[in-house]
């Protein structure tokens, strides 16, 4: 499993958390990642972790930082940096 940290100066991890929650279930809803079959919310955590096919990932959401935990099967492994700049661009997105 690799880890991606994102560094968010400023941010409280229930602030982020709120955030990324609001834009991950919209992503569910709407189907927009293909690949995407579930996602589960831990409020109480700041967690919320996804799987789909050819992956896992727990999102935890830091007092400045979201920390990534992301598992990709063999055949995803080649997109690792493009997936990792996506995550990094959304958690930029929804904290703008």
């Amino acid at each position: 499993m690799e880890k991606l940290e994102i560094d968010c100066p400023g941010h409280q991890g229930a602030d982020i958390y709120r955030k990324l929650k609001d834009k991950l279930a919209d992503v569910q809803k709407q189907g927009k990642i293909s690949q995407l079959k579930d996602i589960s919310f831990n409020d109480s955590a700041c967690e919320a972790v996804a799987t789909g096919t050819g992956f896992k990932s727990v999102i935890k959401c830091q007092d400045n930082k979201v920390v990534v935990n992301l598992d990709l099967n063999f055949l995803l492994k080649p997109l690792r940096s493009q997936i990792e700049e996506m995550i990094r661009k959304t958690v930029s997105k929804v904290l703008t």
